[in-house]
């Protein structure tokens, strides 16, 4: 049964050690959802994220694989509902007088944020599972998006692990 699985890979800070990891990736042919890298407590090793529909042995076999790549230091796969996912998303929107009332209430019905406030757009600020951002960002959509840029999710899996 295939379901959706964060694959955590750490990795050296190193661009060879990103495109092999990520080319490794590419040529299992994975259903990748979103993909992210970002710094981890560790100075030179980041963290990359993959997200993907696929069945627990799929999974493991990449893991197994990407282990192997030169310059990564550990790899894992868990089932998405078993860790916590979080996404960011920067929406801007047309920020029309009559209506600038109505748009703030919506924001702070998702506990998001206004980063940027210009007479003729907004940029708002939010975080949140995927379904979370899709439903912030369905619900914004009344009051004219310009443009949307969304982070790709990150996860850890709960626990000690």
């Amino acid at each position: 049964m295939t379901s959706q699985r964060a694959v955590t890979v750490l990795l050296e800070d190193h661009l060879i050690t990103f495109t092999r990891a990520v080319g490794l990736l590419r040529r299992r042919n994975l259903p990748v959802r979103s993909i992210a890298v970002g710094p981890t407590v560790t100075p030179g090793v980041s963290r990359l994220t993959v997200m993907i529909q696929s069945d627990e042995a799929t999974a493991e076999r990449a893991v197994q694989q990407l282990q192997k790549v030169v310059g990564v230091r550990n790899a894992a796969a868990f089932p998405a509902r078993d860790g916590v996912t979080r996404e960011l998303a920067l929406v801007k929107v047309r920020a029309s007088g009559d209506r600038y009332g109505e748009l703030l209430d919506v924001v702070q019905l998702y506990h998001a944020s206004v980063v940027d406030d210009h007479p003729d757009a907004i940029i708002v600020e939010l975080t949140g599972s995927e379904a979370f951002v899709l439903s912030c960002i369905r619900a914004l959509e009344r009051f004219e998006i310009l443009e949307v840029a969304r982070s790709g999710a990150v996860a850890l899996e709960a626990g000690l692990a």
